[in-house]
This record gives C-alpha cells, sequence and structure tokens, in this order.
C-alpha cells in the first residue's frame, strides 16, 4: 500500500513537472554548493592578498551597527529572487588574532544562479571587519567573498546569498 502511496505521489509531480517546465528550468542549490574555509588565524605571509596580490578586491558596502557588529552587503533583493546559500559560521581564540574567512559560490565547476544580492551578518571582539567581492559577483554566476577582521577573539558571521 505505502509503494502505491509513492507512485502516485511521483506520478503527480511528474504531471506537475511536465505541466510547469519552468520548475525543471531552474537549478536547485544545495548548502554544499558553497565552498568556505574555516575561520582560520593568518599572519602577513599567509593572508590572502600576500598570497594573490594580483587579486582585485572590491568592497563590499558595510554598514556598522554596534562596536563589533557589522553587515556587508552586495547588490539587492529583486522581484522573483530566491534565497540561494545559507551558512553559519563561529569560531573563538583564546587570544586577539588576524583572520580571514573565504567563501566561494558554487563550490565546484557546477553552475550557479545568477546572484542579485550577497549579504553577510559579523558579529565579533574586533571593532573593524573587511568584506571584498574578489571573483565574479552580482549579476554574474560565481562569488568569492573574502571576510577579514584583525585582533579579534570571537568572530561569528551568517550569510545569505540570493539569486534567480
Amino acid at each position: 500500500k505505502m509503494w502505491r502511496s509513492s507512485c502516485l505521489v511521483l506520478s503527480v509531480l511528474g504531471i506537475i513537472i511536465t505541466a510547469y517546465p519552468s520548475i525543471r528550468a531552474q537549478p536547485v542549490s544545495r548548502a554544499n554548493d558553497l565552498y568556505c574555509t574555516d575561520i582560520t588565524p593568518v599572519t602577513d605571509d599567509t593572508r590572502y592578498t600576500t598570497i594573490y596580490p594580483d587579486v582585485p578586491l572590491t568592497e563590499m558596502t558595510k554598514v556598522k551597527h554596534s562596536k563589533g557588529n557589522v553587515v556587508f552587503t552586495s547588490g539587492e533583493r529583486t522581484s522573483g529572487d530566491r534565497l540561494i546559500i545559507n551558512h553559519y559560521d563561529d569560531e573563538s581564540f583564546a587570544s586577539a588574532v588576524d583572520i580571514e574567512v573565504l567563501m566561494r559560490y558554487p563550490a565546484e565547476s557546477s553552475t550557479g544562479v545568477t546572484l542579485t544580492c550577497i549579504e553577510v551578518y559579523v558579529d565579533m571582539s574586533a571593532d573593524d571587519a573587511g568584506g571584498y567581492i574578489t571573483k565574479g559577483g552580482i549579476g554574474k554566476t560565481v562569488a568569492e567573498i573574502l571576510l577579514t577582521a584583525n585582533l579579534t577573539r570571537s568572530f561569528v558571521y551568517e550569510t545569505f546569498i540570493y539569486g534567480y
């Protein structure tokens, strides 16, 4: 009986997808579509800008809300876009360190969706942080995002990527 119910659901789903081909046409992103490094302590020798000195950094729009609370944005939400990626990470350190995080969408060489908005909410013990697009970005199907902070004992961020 359960097998018949499963077949019925799959048949109905097949009819819906056949009747509405636009459902099939939209790429579906998964949590593993975002590559992220750990929140990593860095030195002058291991910073992204030292390792990749020729990569231009496009600064994201930054709004400071209070000490250690910053929001980075690029682009804006548009009609018809949807949440593609939501990612959260946090780390604490015994002493104040300089850190970096690198995120890349899509994670592999797969085709991503066209990006409309990137938002990164950061909370840290440091006074300030940096958010940069190092590759791709809004209007593209790829984006690489670099987050930086100096002399922080804690770093928490949540990333929202929207597209269509």
